[in-house]
């Protein structure tokens, strides 16, 4: 999985019951702060929400 799709599957799990506008413009800066944080970090946080990376 690469550093990006991790990014986008986080972040589905956190506004996955969300649908607004408000919503997608959140949703969207927090894709981007995942972006830009390490793999190593992003791991850590994907098993908060039980995406588990192989």
């Amino acid at each position: 999985m690469t550093k990006e799709e991790l990014a986008i599957h986080i972040t589905r799990a956190m506004y996955k019951d969300r649908r607004n506008l408000e919503s997608f413009n959140a949703y969207q800066a927090i894709k981007s702060y995942f972006l830009d944080l390490e793999m190593a970090d992003l791991i850590g946080i994907a098993s908060q929400y039980g995406i588990y990376v192989s």
